[in-house]
């Protein structure tokens, strides 16, 4: 094993994406991570998403190059088996509903007393704490109340729109292998043991923050009275430009890049109000009032020439290209940021390699997400089990 988490030990109680999420980002770098799942159905993402020889793509993608250990957690011997091997892992993390990991006695408190050094963190929907401690939490909740649809409003309707995508599992996921992280690093600084909470609510308002916080930010009236004025939104200025044949973005922000994006487009802008970033930001309808002369003329343009006149003067700009196509785009293939998995059942499987590529410390080999208690007899052996109290185990519904 190899990677700057190698020697580093996870237990994954986590279940669906944001929990797991996060264990794998350790897993792709290097750590050890046992992931528990109920005997039988298993996590339930085993059986969300496309399917192919009994694998779900998106469990294998949020679960790949863990251990698979099948335990009945509301069994006293279930429970047993955690605390046992809460003495041996590094990090325990799990996303229960507030109140669910105490009740079955798993809880940071409870594994603490066999581990003081265990770093241990609770993911949840709203927090622990407040009226909606209790309520029920799936990405398209939180991305609701967390602000992300209205952020995402149509600039013609007003109409919130949802993101097509699991933004709030993932972005909590990656904010929780970095709280991980970190806590790791303290703890080899001498800060012992600690528990990190995380609400998805709350990864999604740090995360969405800087976007509104040109208006939503300031407070009253300044220290010299000043009110403040809204400026040109840097996200929301961002629309997809419509070519002949595809689309594309451009995105200036320099003064020369603004003036060249004109020029690509066979515009020579005197008006001296929009010359400035300055300018550009306190004329926002002067300045679409061009863009939209502008895009009168890329839906005229093929993309591939619009493209290759914006690159000329220097503007930053891109195609939108499609998921499904950017493992072939030669970008793509020179950064090798895409890894072929073979999984046994499910044949060949593409998958992202882990985005931070380590020199010094470089991360494993990406590996297949593990069958359904795959590797509850070897865990099992790690802390002490024999081939005799394993069977009884089995027998006994406490694993699979």
């Amino acid at each position: 094993m190899s990677g700057p988490f190698s020697g580093i030990k996870v237990l994954d109680l986590g279940s669906m994406v944001a929990g797991p999420g996060a264990a794998t980002v350790l897993s792709d770098q290097g750590a050890d991570v046992v992931k528990v799942e109920p005997p039988g159905l298993g996590d339930l993402m085993r059986h969300l998403s496309t399917n192919r020889g009994g694998v779900s793509g998106l469990y294998h993608n949020v679960n790949r190059g863990k251990r698979s250990l099948a335990l009945n957690l509301k069994s006293e011997h279930g429970v047993e088996i955690i605390c046992k091997l809460a003495e041996q892992v590094d990090v325990v993390l799990q996303n229960f509903r507030p109140g669910v990991a105490k009740r079955l006695g798993v809880d940071y408190e409870s594994l603490r007393e066999y581990n003081p050094n265990l770093i241990y963190l609770s993911a949840s929907g709203f927090g622990d704490q407040g009226p909606y401690k209790d309520k029920p939490a799936y990405d398209a909740v939180i991305q609701a109340f967390a602000g992300v649809s209205r952020s995402q409003e149509d600039p013609h309707t007003g109409e919130p729109v949802q993101y097509y995508q699991l933004f709030a599992d993932k972005l909590t996921a990656l904010t929780a292998s970095q709280a991980i992280s970190a806590a790791l690093f303290a703890r080899e600084r001498g800060a012992g043991g600690q528990h990190i909470k995380l609400s998805m609510v709350d990864a999604v308002i740090g995360f969405l923050w800087a976007d509104v916080a040109g208006t939503a930010a300031f407070l009253g009236k300044g220290k010299q009275g000043e009110e403040v004025k809204e400026g040109l939104s840097v996200s929301k200025g961002a629309r997809l430009t419509k070519f002949e044949d595809g689309y594309g973005i451009a995105s200036p922000v320099t003064d020369a890049q603004f003036a060249g994006y004109c020029r690509a487009f066979g515009f020579d802008e005197k008006d001296s109000k929009l010359a400035t970033l300055a300018g550009r930001n306190t004329h926002p309808e002067e300045l679409m009032a061009l863009v939209r002369r502008i895009n009168a003329t890329a839906s005229r343009t093929p993309a591939a020439e619009a493209i290759a006149a914006m690159e000329a003067e220097g503007v930053p700009c891109a195609m939108a290209q499609s998921l499904a196509d950017l493992p072939v785009h030669p970008q793509i293939l020179a950064c090798d940021t895409f890894a072929t998995i073979d999984n046994p059942n499910a044949g060949q499987m593409l998958e992202p390699n882990n985005p931070a590529s380590f020199l010094g410390t470089p991360s494993p080999p990406l590996r297949p997400a593990a069958t359904l208690g795959q590797h509850t007899d070897e865990i099992l052996k790690e802390i002490g089990h024999n081939d005799a109290s394993i069977s009884e185990l089995r027998s006994d519904g406490v694993v699979a």
